[in-house]
């Protein structure tokens, strides 16, 4: 099934594919990354910068975006601001724009109205159109309570099936610590980018500009403040 799933991929492949991950604190997002691209590129611990990882999938150019998690009960109000622009400046790293956004949802926690609302907020922020571009990739860790998605949806409730909902029913299942559903989510994605008419999806330049420029002078700050440590340091020997 696999490997018939990876020759269904390799012919619907056309151009080099923009992925973003987006998910709440521990959902398995890194993970999610390393299992695209089959190698181990994201660290597994939370960050609150984006980071960006390129690799080549059954003759593919994909790049993929981590973004930084938020606490999954927190409002977007309730988040950082640096959080919230890392959100937003994900899009300046796979330029013109990502062609998907696969929401990741922890399946050992239960998904109640405050953590819909949550998922809901965050991930507004890159405004309205990003929806249409959006799967919902349930993430298991324990290979004995790894079920299909359609399944885990009707289990978990109308906040669950709210978001599927949302992302037009586009949903997968997936477990952490091995490839097993793999390429049936690469062809998912590729589906999507096809309906999509392999447009990426943009937001207003003003947006992205001003997420990007703020980018730059953090990092920026963070640049000074490494070299004035070594400096300091220098002094002390």
């Amino acid at each position: 099934m696999a490997n018939s799933k990876l020759s269904e991929w390799t012919g619907l492949c056309a151009s080099h594919l923009k992925i973003v991950l987006l998910g709440g604190r521990n959902s398995g997002k890194n993970s999610l990354g390393n299992l695209i691209l089959a190698k181990e590129e994201f660290v597994t611990k939370e960050r609150t910068s984006c980071s960006r990882r390129l690799g080549v999938v059954t003759g593919r150019w994909v790049t993929v975006v981590d973004t930084p998690g938020w606490w999954c009960d927190f409002t977007a109000e309730d988040t950082s601001p640096l959080v919230k622009r890392e959100i937003t400046a994900s899009l300046c790293l796979c330029s013109p724009g990502p062609h998907v956004f696969l929401i990741t949802v922890k399946a050992s926690s239960f998904f109640s109205e405050r953590r819909r609302r949550s998922v809901e907020e965050h991930v507004s922020l890159l405004g309205e159109g990003v929806w249409s571009h959006c799967i919902v990739v349930f993430t298991f860790a324990d290979r004995s309570e790894h079920i299909e998605a359609e399944e885990f949806v009707q289990r978990g409730g109308k906040s669950l099936r709210w978001l599927t909902e949302r992302c037009g029913q586009r949903c997968h299942s997936v477990l952490l610590n091995g490839d097993t559903k793999r390429a049936e989510l690469l062809v998912k994605i590729q589906k999507l980018v096809t309906d999509n008419g392999n447009r990426v999806f943009e937001m207003q330049d003003s947006i992205v500009q001003a997420a990007a420029e703020e980018r730059r002078r953090v990092d920026e700050r963070a640049q000074i403040r490494f070299i004035r440590m070594k400096y300091y340091r220098s002094l002390m020997r």
